[in-house]
């Protein structure tokens, strides 16, 4: 359980994460970064240059064909945008959209085999949330191009990512598509949101039991959304996504979310099992990576909760 609590904090933005009681800031812009890019071709020449989220400037000077994803929403975002075609590698943590089980993994996100991946022989590494700079240093010495994209810790974060991807894949037209489609859905969020007769109170489970109770807490993209399908967060008012059981028990919420196939255990575990919203059946299992990695799904995420809390309150 406690390697799955990593395992998500990892994928989300960087801002704070918590591990073993110790609280480590990032060193990443905490704003996360669009990409400016700027592509030329003159006389039969390429030009392409992009500027990625922790500043650095990406130089091409030919289209990218063959790419390393290290990052599942990043991974999604290339397949979103019709790209797939390109990815020879991937981290072993992609697992979205299925297609992405052919295409061979480099190991996890923050510590991908060097060797493996310069075997495949990329021109280009695509990293997310907490990149792991001393393999990508590495490859860059190798001559492999590497660019860092995440937003920042808002629902619209996920949208600088595909403009950052976008910009680097040539496919500018396509990401501005999906940003239109997805601030369409949320859109349409807001306005069920604004008939609803009031807002339920709500606890996101990242983590319970041995490991700690873990959530998402104010400050956190997931907690925006939230509230802006319609839900109150118990936990939004402290930060970071260490939460106590004494907290949660004491707030006693009236829905709890929490990743499919995991909502009999946290119902029948000692002291979760006392909550209001395991006694009335309102434990709702969803699809987690719909909702915490931003990327292409984001707004499908906001539509799940959503769905959730309107169908509790009406």
């Amino acid at each position: 359980m406690f390697k799955r609590i990593i395992f998500i904090l990892i994928l989300l933005p960087p801002v704070v994460i918590y591990a073993g009681g110790n609280q480590e800031a990032s060193s990443g812009d905490q704003k996360g970064g669009g990409a400016v890019s700027e592509s030329i071709v003159l006389d039969g020449s390429f030009s392409l240059e992009v500027t990625d989220s922790a500043g650095k400037v990406i130089s091409l000077d030919s289209p990218p064909v063959r790419v390393v994803s290290l990052g599942p929403n990043i991974t999604e975002t290339v397949y979103a945008l019709g790209k797939g075609h390109l990815l020879v590698g991937r981290s072993d943590w992609c697992n979205y959209p299925p297609e992405v089980e052919s295409i061979s993994p480099v190991g996890d996100i923050q510590s991908p085999s060097v060797e493996t991946i310069l075997s495949l022989g990329p021109d280009l590494i695509l990293a997310s949330s907490h990149a792991p700079m001393e393999e990508l240093d590495l490859l860059t010495n190798a001559g492999v191009a590497s660019a860092v994209f995440y937003g920042p810790q808002e629902f619209t974060g996920a949208y600088e990512v595909l403009r950052g991807v976008a910009g680097l894949l040539g496919a500018q037209e396509r990401g501005e598509e999906i940003i239109s489609e997805m601030s369409g859905k949320a859109g349409r969020v807001e306005e069920k949101v604004s008939g609803m007769v009031r807002k339920p109170s709500v606890y996101f489970v990242v983590g319970f039991g041995e490991g700690g109770d873990w959530t998402a807490g104010g400050g956190t993209f997931i907690n925006e959304m939230i509230t802006m399908a319609g839900g109150l967060n118990i936990a939004g008012d402290v930060d970071g996504w260490s939460y106590s059981l004494e907290k949660l028990i004491e707030k006693d919420p009236e829905i709890i979310l929490i990743n499919n196939g995991l909502g009999d255990i946290f119902s029948s575990a000692p002291f979760y099992s006392d909550l209001t919203a395991v006694k009335e059946g309102h434990v709702y299992e969803v699809d987690e990576n719909v909702i915490v990695r931003q990327g292409p799904r984001l707004a499908e995420g906001l539509e799940i909760l959503n769905n959730v809390f309107t169908s509790y309150v009406e």
